[in-house]
């Protein structure tokens, strides 16, 4: 473990010279890309993408809706510089746009929702990410957040009763043997 912070290591002086790379800051709009004609064009149809990917974006788009779910796509092929960026994205334009937002950079994923928790979002980020093909990863982004969550009231209840009729009749079956 000394060579960890070994002033001689490569990566360490790198660390120590270069400026960090910093997620945007509050107030701030992307630098690495046109914030302004993404805000435009998501205005138009809820796709902002380079034209390949537009038709099947807009699949994906007319399919959530179909299923309750206002989604907004952007698809950029602007280099975000770390990976936070994506979801800062989607976060500002959540502040122009009701429902979710889904952001793709050809390294990152980022969403941003005043509908979905944060927790449903990040697991569909963790399987949009793993798709490579923008319309892919937003369809599977889309399927994952509008899933159907566990009736977990019901399956805790369900699993309380069970519990107690377990116990009675153990207590019961006691009983009769020592009479």
């Amino acid at each position: 473990m000394s060579d960890v912070d070994d002033p001689d290591d490569a990566v360490t002086t790198l660390a120590y010279v270069d400026e960090p790379l910093l997620s945007l800051q509050l107030g701030e709009v992307p630098y690495w890309l046109d914030y302004q004609a993404v805000v435009a064009d998501l205005a138009d149809d809820g796709v902002a993408a380079p034209e390949p990917f537009v038709d099947g974006l807009r699949t994906v788009v007319d399919d959530a809706a179909g299923r309750g779910l206002d989604l907004k796509v952007v698809y950029t092929e602007a280099p975000a510089a770390v990976y936070t960026d994506a979801r800062d994205l989607a976060a500002f334009l959540n502040e122009e746009f009701e429902g979710t937002i889904f952001v793709r950079t050809p390294a990152f994923v980022g969403s941003s929702s005043d509908t979905i928790p944060r927790h449903r979002l990040e697991a569909g980020q963790d399987d949009a990410w793993e798709e490579f093909d923008p319309v892919a990863s937003a369809s599977v982004f889309a399927h994952k957040v509008a899933a159907p969550a566990p009736a977990w009231g019901a399956l805790t209840a369900i699993t309380l009763v069970l519990a107690i009729v377990a116990v009675i009749a153990f207590a019961t079956v006691l009983r009769r043997r020592r009479r």
